[in-house]
């Protein structure tokens, strides 16, 4: 039995559609429905995993017996709050193999927040999230935060799939995210050799407090 659940939420689509001047249509919502269940086969396939890694990661205990994540076809972006999973970039999800990827890479980015703002603030990833804004890691509240978020990101896709798909996503992040935040915090990860396994937040808690390490962040 899955605990995150992908939803299709008519008002939902239909309020992202006005935003932008257009209207909800029935073969619209027909399509997706049928990718809201593909996704959910896809996800099912890898979620035990993909949760427990999280639980090891952040030491914590995922006590929800459902997530709900909604899906849409048209948002610009994924979001953690609510939790909402864009299939605008994966219209081909259904048979294409790069796509069913990054609908898993972007669910792990997305869930890795919804942890991180749902759990205990004393919890391992918000202290250690606590101290790199004591440093200003890397200048701003979305880069600190996002060296962190896509840490773990990187770190569950490098379990599930391989170093390989993990050092390529990084890569494209690096060289193709639109966003200083994603880009800048990507290349902080590759600069510093965080590992692209379930150790990545062990690592850094490690090295954070080396003499180097502060040297270097100042």
């Amino acid at each position: 039995m899955s605990i995150v659940h992908f939803v299709y939420s008519y008002p939902y689509e239909d309020a992202l559609l006005k935003l932008s001047g257009d209207k909800l249509t029935e073969k619209h919502s027909k399509v997706a429905v049928e990718k809201t269940k593909t996704a959910q086969k896809i996800w099912n396939k890898y979620e035990k995993q993909i949760l427990d890694l999280f639980m090891e990661i952040y030491e914590t205990k995922i006590l929800e017996k459902r997530i709900v994540a909604y899906v849409s076809l048209i948002a610009p972006n994924s979001y953690s709050q609510p939790l909402t999973i864009s299939l605008k970039y994966f219209a081909d999800i259904g048979d294409n193999a790069r796509s069913k990827r990054a609908f898993v890479y972007a669910t792990i980015h997305e869930i890795a927040h919804y942890f991180a703002y749902t759990r205990y603030p004393h919890n391992f990833f918000n202290k250690l999230y606590k101290k790199v804004l004591k440093i200003n890691l890397l200048g701003s509240h979305g880069k600190n935060l996002h060296y962190l978020i896509q840490a773990v990101e990187f770190g569950i896709v490098g379990e599930i799939f391989g170093s390989s798909y993990t050092e390529y996503s990084r890569n494209w992040v690096i060289g193709n995210s639109k966003g200083s935040e994603y880009r800048d915090s990507a290349k902080s990860l590759k600069k510093y050799k965080v590992p692209l396994d379930k150790t990545c937040l062990g690592f850094i808690t490690a090295f954070k407090n080396t003499p180097q390490f502060i040297a270097e962040m100042n």
